[in-house]
Formats: C-alpha cells, structure tokens, sequence
C-alpha cells in the first residue's frame, strides 16, 4: 500500500508524551480526531489525542507517555495511506498523483511529463522533462 507523507515530528510538546508536528499536506481534516492510526517512520501507531491548533499538529501515541520518550520520535515522518488520504481529498488533485503523468497542450500535443512537485510558498512549482530538458512551471490556474 502506498503512503503519503503528512506531517513531520518536530519535538516533544508537555511533560505526558505528546509531540508537536509540522503540517506538510493542505487536507486539514485529517487531522480532525477521527483518523487514530499513523505510521511513523513506517510504524503503526495509535494516536490517543490529535488536535489542530495556531498551525501546528499535537499528537499523544499510545505508548509514548513521557518527554523522553516523546523525544525518540523528534524528526520522524508521520504518513497515512493514500487510500485513507483520498477519502478527505474530495475535488482535490493529490500531488502524488501528478507525478508521472503527461502534459499536453491545449491542441492535445505532448508537452512533456510531470517529474517533480514543489512548493515555495507564493506558488506550487511543477518540474517537467521534455526531450532530457527539465522546466520549472507555477501550477497556477492562468497556465493550467
């Protein structure tokens, strides 16, 4: 099964085990409370408590009852299945689903394929090869 990254581990967050995430996906309602399984660094873990606030994801793990122990998982991946992650998606276009395809124009020609996706900010940036060239585009609605 293919599992998509959501968020990242920054530190411990109390004193009773609970970390404190950086939020790496725009589908916020993952992080409503109803999904309690994660993977961590490709480890099934049950989430006891999971809330959205000021911008940042706090989750306590079943297991994970002290700071020291909320310490071991700083820096680690938190990822949930694509399957799972489509449910909340709607009308959305997942990232992971970009990549690979072909571009055409608007004639129907091929332009080239999706290589890479990034996002600095101001504007999510799509990679595309064409003829072992690689270009930079905004995925912004002007263009696409």
């Amino acid at each position: 099964m293919s599992r998509l990254l959501i968020a990242k581990i920054s530190k411990p967050q109390g004193i009773h085990g609970e970390v404190k995430c950086h939020v790496l996906t725009d589908i916020l309602a993952v992080f409503d409370g109803k999904i309690k399984d994660f993977y961590v660094n490709e480890k099934l873990m049950h989430a006891e408590k999971v809330c959205y606030r000021q911008g940042a994801v706090y989750i306590k793990f079943s297991g994970i009852n002290s700071r020291n122990e909320a310490e071991v998982l700083r820096n680690l991946d938190i990822k949930l299945e694509k399957e799972i992650l489509n449910k909340f998606v709607g009308d959305k276009i997942l990232v992971d689903d970009l990549i690979g395809m072909n571009l055409l124009d608007e004639k129907g020609d091929f332009v080239g394929q999706i290589v890479d996706f990034e996002n600095y900010g101001s504007a999510d940036i799509l990679t595309i090869l064409e003829n072992e060239h690689e270009y930079q585009v905004p995925f912004i609605k002007q263009i696409f």
